[in-house]
């Protein structure tokens, strides 16, 4: 039985996207993440561009062989993975609408997904790490000061982004040693501040309450005074790494994989490890194995 009968207009595979991009966005999940769903679905739709009801197994897999599926708009070949994405929204796409009832069955149930290989994430070593941090901590221009909140912040906790970009003040509880953060699908979660973060944000915050009014509740402020958004987190990572002379192009999501790197170095407490960054499998967890192997043969070599 469906769960909800929606009321479309017959077969408009158009509209049903729209109404589960609607869904998306209620389940929490993260623009970045919606976009590119959007994106998928309307590369099939190109590709494929039938009735909702007309679908089917048979026609899933013309669409999957379609020149407008297999290649970028330049000709060149889509990779593995992107391929590998667009089939997984595919089954996403189709199960919601079954389970809608906007179509009887489910035509990409067929639909095959290989396992890729994981590619090990760029993370900072223990040097890298306290070259960037000294890059920071005698610095006293506030747009500096901030710069290393945010980072203190990412390698103190692990916290995702999406989770950093949309922290308010009101989260932090320095009494309470945590901050309150939203997490992935929109979930509630309480990160624990050690000492030496919550001694930053007890200075931090007193400079940043003087930044705007009260009805901006941002932690992160832009030089213009507004939220912070993740692009700009972003430059500004490349631009504290270029002046700490690092070569790597380490991301944010590097930075949460070098908490969970060094945490697991120094606990080799793998459970632990999955509990700070909230993995719903160990199996996501057991990357830092390798990392941290990775990072004691380069150790070895400096002996």
């Amino acid at each position: 039985m469906p769960l909800i009968q929606l009321q479309l207009r017959a077969g408009d595979i158009a509209e049903a996207v729209d109404a589960f991009i609607v869904n998306l966005h209620a389940q929490g999940r993260s623009e970045h993440t919606v976009a590119a769903y959007r994106r998928d679905l309307n590369c099939f739709i190109r590709a494929l561009p039938v009735c909702l009801h007309e679908i089917t197994p048979a026609t899933i897999d013309v669409a999957l062989t379609h020149p407008t599926a297999t290649h970028s708009a330049d000709g060149t070949q889509k990779s593995t993975a992107t391929m590998h994405r667009l089939k997984a929204t595919l089954r996403s796409f189709f199960e919601w609408a079954h389970n809608t009832g906007l179509v009887e069955s489910n035509p990409a149930r067929f639909v095959k997904m290989k396992r890729l290989a994981r590619t090990l994430p760029k993370f900072l070593t223990e040097a890298e790490k306290r070259r960037l941090l000294k890059e920071l901590r005698d610095r006293t221009d506030p747009l500096a000061r901030r710069d290393r909140v945010i980072f203190e912040i990412f390698l103190g906790t692990g916290i995702r982004l999406a989770e950093l970009v949309n922290l308010d003040i009101d989260d932090i509880d320095l009494d309470g040693k945590h901050m309150r953060i939203t997490g992935k699908g929109g979930i509630p979660q309480v990160k624990f501040l050690k000492t030496s973060l919550r001694t930053l944000l007890r200075s931090y915050l007193k400079e940043r309450r003087k930044l705007a009014d009260e009805q901006n509740a941002a932690l992160f402020l832009s030089s213009r005074g507004t939220r912070i958004c993740g692009r700009q987190v972003e430059g500004r990572l490349r631009h504290w790494l270029a002046k700490a002379s690092i070569q790597k192009r380490v991301t944010p999501h590097g930075l949460r994989h070098t908490f969970a790197t060094h945490l697991y170095a120094k606990t080799s407490d793998l459970l632990l490890v999955k509990r700070a960054m909230v993995h719903a499998d160990i199996s996501t967890t057991e990357i830092y194995t390798h990392l941290a192997d990775d990072a004691l043969e380069e150790a070895l070599e400096r002996v």
